[in-house]
C-alpha cells in the first residue's frame, strides 16, 4: 500500500509540471509534492533508444529509487529496492533498456562486496547481483582515491564489458587484480593479476577498458618509500599496463627532473592511448599547465608529449587584469581534477575545482574555546585540449562557496557549468567577476556558457526562494536534459533544464 502510495504521488507530480525558457534551456519545473525518500543525488539518467522514456536512478540512506517519465514529464513508474545502508556507489551502466547501478557493501571493517542492481525499465523489476566479494586494509575502500592505494573501475566504451581492478594488501605484498565481466550476463570473463612486487610502492591512477576486454592501467610505481619527492626530484614515475586473457605487458613513462604530476588520466584515440593530467615544476601537486601523453596502445611506447603552461586568460579571470603578468608564472594549489569530458571530435575539457579546508578558534571566555572546521570550494580552472593534446584555451570562474555546488556538462560543442551564486554577480573593476553569496543575500540559479573558443556567457535560470533551491552539483546530465531536484522532502520539486 505504500509503494502504490508513492507511485500515486509520482503519477500527480508529473502530470503536472510546468515549464519557462530561457536563451539556452528549455526549463520545467514540477508542482510541490511530498516523497518518502530523503535523498536529492540523482546517481543518473537515462533515455531509451527509442526516446520515449526517460529514467532517473537515485539513492537515498537504505534504498535505490528508480523513476520513468515520458518526454512530456509525465510519470509512469517507481520502484524503490532496500539496500544496506552501507553501501556506496561506484557505477553505473545503461544497456539494452537495462539500468545497472554497481554499489559496494561494506559489512564490516575489512570485507567488500561488490554487487550490481539491474533494473528493467520494461516490466519495473529489479534483481541483484553480487560480482566480488574480498578483503582490504582495515577501514579502506575499494574505488575510492580517500586512500592512498587506490583502486578502479571501467566501463568499455561499446558497453559490453565491466573492467574492475582490486587491491590485495596484506602485511608483505604490494599486488593488484583485474577482473572483467561480460556486461549483458554479468558472468566474470576473466581474472589477472597484473602488479606484484613487494618491494616497491604502487599506486593506481586511472583505468579504461576497450571494446575487446582488454584493460589499460596507470599508476605510480615509487623508487623508494612513499614520500612524493626525494632529492629534489619526483620519487616516481609511471607505469603503463595492458592486461588481456592471454598477456601482461608493462611501459615506463618517466620524469624529468622537474616535474611532478599528481594524476593522469586514460582515454582511448585511434590506435592511441591519450593520458593527460596537470604538471607542476615546483610543488608536489601544484599547476603550472596540462600534460598530454600519447602512448602506442601495442608497443605501450611514447610517441608524442606536451607540457603546456596555463594560458594568461586563467589568471585574468582569477586575479584580475593588472595582476595577472605578475602571477602568470605562479603555480595553482589546491585543485582537484572534477570532470574529463570529451565531444564527439576529440577534444578533451577538464574542469577542476580549488578545494581546501581551514580551522579557526573561536574563544568561550573563561570557558576555553573551540576549534570551526570551514570547507572552502572556490575557484573553477577549466581547459581545452584538442584530439593531438594541443592546449586550445584555459579559462577560470572566480568563485567561492562553503559546500559542493556546479555540475559541468557537454552539448552542441558547448560547455555548460551549472552553478549557484549570489543573486547578483559581482563584477570588479579589474575585469573579474565574482561568483559568491553574501551575508544576507539570497541565491539565483546561473549557467556559465563556453563556446569551442573559449568565449563565456552566462546567463541567471532563477532566483531561488525558500524550497525551490536546486543543487546542480546534486544533478546529472543525459542525452540533452540536466536533471535536479530540490532540497525539500515535504516540498519536492523536479527540475528540467532541456537544452535548446
Amino acid at each position: 500500500m505504500k509503494h502504490f502510495y508513492t507511485i500515486l504521488l509520482t503519477l500527480l507530480f508529473f502530470s503536472a509540471i510546468t515549464s519557462a525558457q530561457n536563451n539556452h534551456f528549455n526549463v520545467h519545473e514540477s508542482p510541490n509534492y511530498r516523497d518518502q525518500f530523503r535523498s536529492t543525488f540523482i546517481l543518473n539518467v537515462y533515455t531509451t533508444k527509442d526516446n520515449t522514456t526517460n529514467v532517473i536512478a537515485r539513492k537515498s540512506k537504505t534504498n535505490l529509487v528508480f523513476e520513468t517519465f515520458d518526454n512530456q514529464a509525465k510519470g509512469k513508474k517507481m520502484l524503490s529496492v532496500k539496500v544496506h545502508k552501507k553501501e556506496r556507489f561506484v557505477g553505473e551502466l545503461f544497456y539494452n533498456n537495462l539500468v545497472r547501478i554497481f554499489m559496494v557493501e561494506s559489512p564490516n571493517k575489512k570485507e567488500r562486496l561488490l554487487h550490481c542492481y539491474t533494473y528493467n525499465i520494461d516490466d519495473n523489476t529489479s534483481t541483484k547481483t553480487t560480482l566480488l566479494q574480498t578483503e582490504v586494509k582495515k577501514k579502506s575502500s575499494l574505488f575510492s582515491g580517500r586512500n592512498k592505494r587506490q583502486t578502479n573501475f571501467s566501463i568499455s566504451p561499446n558497453n559490453k564489458f565491466i573492467a574492475i581492478a582490486t587491491d590485495i594488501e596484506k602485511k608483505n605484498s604490494n599486488s593488484y587484480n583485474i577482473n572483467v565481466y561480460d556486461a549483458a550476463t554479468l558472468s566474470l570473463n576473466y581474472s589477472k593479476s597484473y602488479y606484484a612486487n613487494p618491494d616497491k610502492y604502487y599506486q593506481s591512477s586511472d583505468m579504461i577498458v576497450d571494446d575487446n576486454a582488454v584493460v589499460y592501467n596507470v599508476g605510480k610505481e615509487y623508487f623508494k618509500g612513499r614520500r612524493e619527492r626525494k632529492n629534489a626530484k619526483a620519487n616516481y614515475s609511471y607505469v603503463v599496463t595492458k592486461v588481456d586473457k592471454k598477456t601482461i605487458k608493462t611501459g615506463i613513462i618517466e620524469l624529468n627532473k622537474e616535474e611532478y604530476i599528481k594524476n593522469l588520466s586514460l582515454s582511448f584515440l585511434g590506435n592511441k592511448l591519450k593520458l593527460i593530467g596537470y604538471y607542476s615544476e615546483d610543488k608536489v601537486f601544484g599547476i603550472k599547465g596540462v600534460i598530454s601523453i600519447a602512448l602506442d596502445k601495442n608497443s605501450l611506447k611514447i610517441s608524442d608529449k606536451k607540457n603546456q603552461k596555463l594560458p594568461i586568460k586563467v589568471f585574468e579571470d582569477l586575479y584580475g587584469y593588472r595582476k595577472a603578468k605578475n602571477k602568470k608564472n605562479s603555480e595553482l594549489t589546491s585543485f582537484t581534477l572534477d570532470y574529463m569530458l570529451e565531444d564527439e571530435l576529440g577534444n578533451t575539457y577538464l574542469v577542476a575545482e580549488e578545494f581546501y579546508i581551514t580551522q579557526t578558534y573561536i574563544s568561550n571566555g573563561m570557558n576555553g574555546g573551540t576549534y570551526v572546521t570551514t570547507y572552502h570550494y572556490d575557484d573553477l580552472l577549466i581547459t581545452k585540449l584538442d584530439k593531438e593534446g594541443n592546449l586550445l584555451w584555459g579559462r577560470s570562474i572566480f568563485k567561492r562557496s562553503n559546500e559542493p555546488s556546479y555540475n559541468a556538462f557537454l552539448n552542441n560543442g558547448k560547455l555548460h557549468v551549472l552553478l549557484n551564486s549570489g543573486k547578483n554577480l559581482t563584477a570588479k573593476k579589474d575585469g573579474r567577476l565574482k561568483v559568491s553569496k553574501g551575508w544576507f543575500e539570497s541565491t539565483s540559479l546561473y549557467v556559465f556558457l563556453y563556446d569551442k573558443e573559449g568565449n563565456v556567457t552566462h546567463q541567471k535560470i532563477q532566483d531561488n526562494k525558500g524550497k525551490t533551491t536546486y543543487i546542480p552539483f546534486r544533478g546529472s546530465y543525459a542525452n540533452g536534459k540536466f536533471v535536479m531536484y530540490n532540497h525539500s522532502k515535504s516540498k519536492k520539486k523536479l527540475m528540467i533544464l532541456e537544452c535548446k
